[in-house]
Protein backbone atom coordinates (compact mmCIF):
# COMPACT_ATOMS: atom_id res chain seq x y z
CA UNK A 1 0.00 0.00 0.00
CA UNK A 2 2.99 2.29 0.58
CA UNK A 3 3.54 1.68 -3.13
CA UNK A 4 0.49 2.90 -4.18
CA UNK A 5 0.42 5.85 -1.93
CA UNK A 6 3.87 6.87 -3.06
CA UNK A 7 3.26 6.75 -6.93
CA UNK A 8 -0.07 8.75 -6.14
CA UNK A 9 2.23 11.41 -4.62
CA UNK A 10 4.69 11.79 -7.21
CA UNK A 11 2.19 11.80 -9.91
CA UNK A 12 0.04 14.37 -8.27
CA UNK A 13 1.22 17.20 -10.21
CA UNK A 14 1.64 15.70 -13.31
CA UNK A 15 -2.31 14.66 -13.18
CA UNK A 16 -3.06 18.00 -12.00
CA UNK A 17 -1.20 19.45 -15.44
CA UNK A 18 -3.35 17.10 -17.38
CA UNK A 19 -6.57 17.72 -16.19
CA UNK A 20 -6.39 21.58 -16.53
CA UNK A 21 -4.80 20.70 -20.02
CA UNK A 22 -7.45 18.46 -21.26
CA UNK A 23 -10.37 20.89 -19.42
CA UNK A 24 -8.75 23.89 -21.59
CA UNK A 25 -8.81 21.97 -24.62
CA UNK A 26 -12.52 21.23 -24.58
CA UNK A 27 -13.38 24.41 -23.01
CA UNK A 28 -10.90 26.11 -26.13
CA UNK A 29 -13.55 24.58 -28.72
CA UNK A 30 -16.89 24.72 -26.40
CA UNK A 31 -17.00 28.15 -25.91
CA UNK A 32 -16.60 28.50 -29.74
CA UNK A 33 -20.14 27.39 -29.97
CA UNK A 34 -22.40 30.08 -28.98
CA UNK A 35 -20.73 32.34 -31.96
CA UNK A 36 -20.99 29.50 -34.32
CA UNK A 37 -24.83 29.01 -33.39
CA UNK A 38 -24.98 32.51 -33.73
CA UNK A 39 -23.78 32.32 -37.52
CA UNK A 40 -25.53 28.89 -38.18
CA UNK A 41 -25.51 28.66 -41.83
CA UNK A 42 -22.29 30.48 -42.66
CA UNK A 43 -20.64 28.26 -41.20
CA UNK A 44 -22.26 25.21 -41.94
CA UNK A 45 -21.25 25.80 -45.76
CA UNK A 46 -17.58 26.24 -44.61
CA UNK A 47 -17.91 23.19 -43.37
CA UNK A 48 -19.35 21.85 -46.51
CA UNK A 49 -17.12 22.72 -48.86
CA UNK A 50 -14.34 20.98 -47.50
CA UNK A 51 -13.47 17.99 -49.57
CA UNK A 52 -15.18 14.88 -48.38
CA UNK A 53 -12.30 13.62 -47.15
CA UNK A 54 -11.12 16.02 -45.18
CA UNK A 55 -14.41 15.86 -43.45
CA UNK A 56 -14.49 12.21 -42.87
CA UNK A 57 -10.64 12.31 -41.49
CA UNK A 58 -11.26 15.37 -39.02
CA UNK A 59 -14.75 14.36 -38.27
CA UNK A 60 -16.90 16.86 -39.81
CA UNK A 61 -18.67 14.98 -42.11
CA UNK A 62 -21.92 14.45 -40.41
CA UNK A 63 -21.22 17.65 -38.30
CA UNK A 64 -24.85 18.96 -37.16
CA UNK A 65 -24.24 22.81 -35.70
CA UNK A 66 -27.53 23.20 -34.70
CA UNK A 67 -27.07 20.42 -32.35
CA UNK A 68 -24.66 20.81 -28.94
CA UNK A 69 -24.05 16.93 -29.09
CA UNK A 70 -23.08 16.90 -32.50
CA UNK A 71 -20.43 19.97 -31.73
CA UNK A 72 -19.39 18.47 -28.61
CA UNK A 73 -18.32 15.30 -30.55
CA UNK A 74 -16.51 17.35 -32.95
CA UNK A 75 -14.52 18.99 -29.83
CA UNK A 76 -14.29 15.73 -27.91
CA UNK A 77 -11.93 13.74 -30.36
CA UNK A 78 -8.80 16.37 -29.72
CA UNK A 79 -9.64 15.41 -25.82
CA UNK A 80 -9.51 11.56 -26.64
CA UNK A 81 -6.12 12.07 -28.56
CA UNK A 82 -4.59 14.61 -26.04
CA UNK A 83 -6.22 12.02 -23.44
CA UNK A 84 -4.39 8.93 -25.23
CA UNK A 85 -1.10 10.56 -24.86
CA UNK A 86 -1.57 11.00 -20.86
CA UNK A 87 -2.58 7.05 -20.30
CA UNK A 88 0.29 6.22 -22.55
CA UNK A 89 2.78 8.90 -20.78
CA UNK A 90 1.49 7.18 -17.55
CA UNK A 91 1.50 3.52 -18.52
CA UNK A 92 5.32 3.85 -19.63
CA UNK A 93 6.76 6.15 -16.93
CA UNK A 94 5.69 3.95 -13.79
CA UNK A 95 7.41 1.01 -14.33
CA UNK A 96 10.87 2.13 -16.43
CA UNK A 97 10.76 4.77 -13.92
CA UNK A 98 12.58 2.39 -11.71
CA UNK A 99 15.48 1.62 -14.26
CA UNK A 100 15.20 5.43 -15.48
CA UNK A 101 15.91 7.03 -11.64
CA UNK A 102 18.27 4.48 -10.86
CA UNK A 103 15.49 3.08 -7.57
CA UNK A 104 15.17 -0.66 -8.55
CA UNK A 105 18.06 -1.80 -6.45
CA UNK A 106 16.49 -0.29 -3.48
CA UNK A 107 12.65 -1.20 -4.31
CA UNK A 108 13.52 -4.87 -5.42
CA UNK A 109 15.09 -5.94 -2.38
CA UNK A 110 12.50 -5.22 0.06
CA UNK A 111 10.54 -8.07 0.51
CA UNK A 112 7.51 -7.95 -1.87
CA UNK A 113 6.71 -9.39 -4.85
CA UNK A 114 7.03 -8.08 -7.68
CA UNK A 115 4.04 -9.39 -9.18
CA UNK A 116 2.54 -7.06 -5.89
CA UNK A 117 5.03 -4.10 -7.47
CA UNK A 118 3.21 -4.21 -10.98
CA UNK A 119 0.03 -4.62 -9.08
CA UNK A 120 0.18 -1.43 -7.20
CA UNK A 121 1.38 0.59 -9.74
CA UNK A 122 -1.48 -0.43 -12.48
CA UNK A 123 -3.84 0.39 -9.73
CA UNK A 124 -1.78 3.81 -9.23
CA UNK A 125 -2.29 4.50 -13.05
CA UNK A 126 -6.12 3.38 -13.08
CA UNK A 127 -6.71 5.46 -9.80
CA UNK A 128 -5.56 8.75 -12.10
CA UNK A 129 -6.87 7.96 -14.97
CA UNK A 130 -10.54 7.43 -13.41
CA UNK A 131 -9.89 11.35 -11.62
CA UNK A 132 -8.97 12.48 -15.09
CA UNK A 133 -12.09 11.21 -16.24
CA UNK A 134 -14.49 12.26 -13.05
CA UNK A 135 -12.79 15.50 -14.06
CA UNK A 136 -13.92 15.83 -17.53
CA UNK A 137 -16.90 14.14 -17.36
CA UNK A 138 -18.08 16.84 -14.62
CA UNK A 139 -16.46 20.02 -16.55
CA UNK A 140 -18.14 18.37 -19.78
CA UNK A 141 -21.82 18.15 -18.38
CA UNK A 142 -21.48 21.82 -17.25
CA UNK A 143 -20.78 22.71 -20.36
CA UNK A 144 -22.90 21.21 -22.28
CA UNK A 145 -25.76 22.14 -19.85
CA UNK A 146 -24.40 25.20 -20.31
CA UNK A 147 -23.94 26.36 -23.82
CA UNK A 148 -27.37 24.20 -25.22
CA UNK A 149 -30.35 26.17 -25.89
CA UNK A 150 -32.54 23.09 -25.83
CA UNK A 151 -32.75 19.59 -23.95
CA UNK A 152 -30.08 16.43 -25.14
CA UNK A 153 -29.52 13.24 -24.77
CA UNK A 154 -27.94 12.69 -21.70
CA UNK A 155 -27.31 8.85 -23.05
CA UNK A 156 -25.87 9.91 -25.75
CA UNK A 157 -23.72 12.32 -24.05
CA UNK A 158 -22.49 9.91 -21.48
CA UNK A 159 -21.83 6.92 -24.25
CA UNK A 160 -19.42 10.08 -25.98
CA UNK A 161 -17.67 11.07 -22.78
CA UNK A 162 -17.51 7.34 -21.33
CA UNK A 163 -15.15 6.78 -24.35
CA UNK A 164 -12.28 8.91 -22.83
CA UNK A 165 -12.19 6.15 -20.36
CA UNK A 166 -11.91 3.29 -22.58
CA UNK A 167 -9.30 4.73 -24.78
CA UNK A 168 -7.29 5.83 -21.90
CA UNK A 169 -7.48 1.78 -20.40
CA UNK A 170 -6.24 0.65 -23.54
CA UNK A 171 -2.64 3.15 -23.96
CA UNK A 172 -2.03 3.05 -20.47
CA UNK A 173 -2.21 -1.26 -20.56
CA UNK A 174 0.21 -0.97 -23.81
CA UNK A 175 2.27 1.79 -22.35
CA UNK A 176 2.74 -0.77 -19.51
CA UNK A 177 3.25 -3.97 -21.96
CA UNK A 178 5.87 -1.71 -23.61
CA UNK A 179 7.89 -0.39 -20.67
CA UNK A 180 8.59 -4.18 -19.40
CA UNK A 181 9.46 -5.22 -23.10
CA UNK A 182 12.24 -2.49 -24.01
CA UNK A 183 14.91 -3.02 -21.94
CA UNK A 184 15.68 0.86 -21.01
CA UNK A 185 13.95 3.91 -22.08
CA UNK A 186 15.46 7.04 -21.64
CA UNK A 187 12.56 9.25 -22.81
CA UNK A 188 8.80 8.55 -22.32
CA UNK A 189 6.98 11.59 -24.06
CA UNK A 190 8.53 10.71 -27.91
CA UNK A 191 7.42 6.93 -27.21
CA UNK A 192 3.92 7.85 -25.86
CA UNK A 193 2.98 10.98 -28.86
CA UNK A 194 4.49 8.35 -31.50
CA UNK A 195 2.27 5.40 -30.55
CA UNK A 196 -0.79 7.42 -30.19
CA UNK A 197 -0.53 9.61 -33.56
CA UNK A 198 0.13 6.09 -34.92
CA UNK A 199 -2.92 4.68 -33.81
CA UNK A 200 -4.71 8.03 -34.59
CA UNK A 201 -3.48 8.24 -38.45
CA UNK A 202 -4.30 4.50 -38.90
CA UNK A 203 -8.18 6.14 -37.41
CA UNK A 204 -8.28 8.71 -39.94
CA UNK A 205 -7.35 6.70 -43.09
CA UNK A 206 -9.91 4.38 -41.87
CA UNK A 207 -12.04 7.48 -41.65
CA UNK A 208 -11.71 8.31 -45.41
CA UNK A 209 -10.84 4.33 -46.95
CA UNK A 210 -13.50 2.55 -44.92
CA UNK A 211 -11.44 -0.42 -44.83
CA UNK A 212 -12.64 -3.17 -41.59
CA UNK A 213 -9.23 -4.10 -41.31
CA UNK A 214 -8.20 -0.95 -40.14
CA UNK A 215 -10.83 -0.45 -37.96
CA UNK A 216 -9.42 -3.34 -35.98
CA UNK A 217 -6.29 -2.11 -35.09
CA UNK A 218 -6.91 1.13 -34.08
CA UNK A 219 -8.62 1.97 -30.88
CA UNK A 220 -10.00 5.20 -32.01
CA UNK A 221 -12.27 3.23 -34.48
CA UNK A 222 -12.92 1.09 -31.47
CA UNK A 223 -14.96 3.68 -29.77
CA UNK A 224 -15.82 5.94 -32.70
CA UNK A 225 -18.02 8.83 -31.82
CA UNK A 226 -19.93 9.34 -35.32
CA UNK A 227 -20.65 5.32 -34.85
CA UNK A 228 -21.58 6.02 -31.19
CA UNK A 229 -24.36 8.40 -32.15
CA UNK A 230 -25.90 6.41 -35.17
CA UNK A 231 -26.32 3.23 -33.25
CA UNK A 232 -26.50 4.74 -29.71
CA UNK A 233 -24.22 1.78 -28.25
CA UNK A 234 -20.78 0.91 -28.27
CA UNK A 235 -19.89 -1.81 -30.81
CA UNK A 236 -19.62 -5.52 -29.19
CA UNK A 237 -16.91 -6.18 -31.14
CA UNK A 238 -14.85 -3.67 -30.76
CA UNK A 239 -15.78 -3.99 -26.99
CA UNK A 240 -14.92 -7.22 -26.96
CA UNK A 241 -11.37 -6.79 -29.14
CA UNK A 242 -10.74 -3.94 -26.42
CA UNK A 243 -11.25 -6.66 -23.70
CA UNK A 244 -9.09 -8.79 -25.53
CA UNK A 245 -6.32 -6.46 -25.82
CA UNK A 246 -6.16 -4.88 -22.29
CA UNK A 247 -5.97 -8.33 -20.70
CA UNK A 248 -3.45 -9.48 -23.06
CA UNK A 249 -1.36 -6.32 -22.52
CA UNK A 250 -1.63 -6.81 -18.90
CA UNK A 251 -1.29 -10.68 -18.56
CA UNK A 252 1.91 -9.91 -20.73
CA UNK A 253 3.24 -7.19 -18.73
CA UNK A 254 2.80 -9.72 -15.16
CA UNK A 255 4.85 -12.09 -17.36
CA UNK A 256 7.87 -10.21 -18.83
CA UNK A 257 8.38 -8.18 -15.72
CA UNK A 258 8.40 -11.29 -13.31
CA UNK A 259 11.52 -11.99 -15.90
CA UNK A 260 12.46 -8.89 -16.62
CA UNK A 261 16.40 -8.70 -15.71
CA UNK A 262 16.75 -5.22 -14.35
CA UNK A 263 20.31 -3.51 -15.20
CA UNK A 264 21.72 -2.28 -11.63
CA UNK A 265 23.11 0.72 -10.68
Amino acid sequence: MNILKQELRMGRKTLIIWCLSLVGVLSLFMLLYPSIASQLEDFQKVFESFPPEFQQAFGVADLELSSILSFYQFALMYVLLAGAIQAMNMGVSIISAEVREKTGDFLFVKPISRNRIVSMKILAVLIQILITNAVIFTASLIMVTLLSTESYDFELFALFTLSLLFIQIFFASLGLFVSVFLRRIRTILPISMGVVFIFYIIHLLNETLKDEKLGLISPFDYFNLSEISKNMNYDSLNLLLWFVLVGLFTFLTFKLFARKDLPSI
